[in-house]
């Protein structure tokens, strides 16, 4: 994925705009049936999606004050851009005129690579790769993707994967990934995580302070590893779910509706609580860690 070459720390400057109105844009080009759409607009909003044509579709309105649009197509796809003055970027705040709005269509095979700085980015319907970036703007992917990859700053994040892998990062932003499979790695500093799904494969969560729930039947081999610092953190399975569980806390309380009669410990050597044990098979195991946070495993 490329990164956008913009300071996290927007500088405090002011601007006076000169007064411009809004264009409206429509246009479309012929492409292959397979190919990779990339999308860069730093401000306003950004809605891309799948339909049956080989064409893609770029209609909308362009900011006031933006310099122009780039809509490029060859044989490895197409590339559509919004042009804006470098003095935007070290605005205080972000003024209306700013803001372009795009509405894209692409063929439904084709991989998806967003980029903003503060749009509302929607994906919706493709079956290829996706991935976006952005600092302040929230993301939503709904999609039968082979991938998703997304990161952002603040920004929320929400993908209905319909079982595609997913690599999710933000700072502050909550997270939500529901009906995902597979492999599933989500990052976190302070904000909440919630992933919903079926034959998880692999879940790797890490956050800070973020509460964590996690909802869903794992598949027949592999592990859940949870990692967090405060944040509480709750998985709920069903009643018949085979799996080791491997629980450790050090300041927070740990519940489980599994393996009755096997006592949440503190080793005589060791700081923390920890409850260990097994429910039949060990093809799959969950692991989670957390020092202040508490832990439930709740059966469903």
């Amino acid at each position: 994925m490329r990164r956008i070459a913009i300071p996290w720390l927007l500088l405090s400057l002011g601007l006076a705009l000169p007064a411009a109105a809004q264009v409206e844009i429509e246009r479309r080009r012929a492409v292959p049936a397979r190919g990779e759409l990339s999308v860069d607009s730093a401000f306003g909003s950004i809605t891309v999606t799948a339909w049956e044509r080989a064409e893609v579709l770029v209609r909308g309105t362009l900011a006031a004050g933006a310099e122009e649009l780039d809509f490029d197509v060859d044989k490895e796809g197409a590339s559509v851009s919004v042009d804006v003055p470098e003095a935007w970027f070290h605005a205080l705040g972000e003024d209306a005129a700013f803001r372009s709005r795009l509405e894209l269509q692409a063929p439904r095979g084709w991989r998806v690579d967003v980029e903003s700085v503060n749009a509302t980015v929607a994906v919706h319907g493709f079956s290829g790769r996706i991935e976006a970036s952005t600092i302040n703007g929230p993301v939503t992917v709904d999609a039968p993707a082979e991938s998703v990859e997304i990161e952002t700053m603040t920004g929320a994040i929400q993908v209905l994967g319909q079982g595609a892998d997913v690599d999710l990062r933000t700072i502050s932003g909550t997270i939500v990934a529901r009906g995902v499979a597979g492999e599933v790695r989500v990052e976190s500093v302070s904000g909440a995580v919630e992933v919903v799904g079926d034959r998880l494969a692999k879940l790797e969560i890490e956050t800070t302070t973020g509460a964590v729930e996690v909802r869903g039947a794992p598949a027949a081999k592999g592990a859940f590893d949870v990692q967090t610092f405060s944040g509480p953190v709750r998985v709920v399975l069903p009643k018949a779910v085979r799996t080791a569980f491997d629980v450790q806390s050090f300041g927070g309380a740990i519940q489980s509706d599994f393996c009755a009669g096997t006592p949440v410990v503190r080793e005589r050597f060791e700081p923390f609580r920890q409850l260990r044990c097994s429910t039949g098979l060990e093809g799959f195991e969950i692991e989670i860690r957390t020092h202040d946070g508490d832990v439930t495993l709740a059966a469903k």
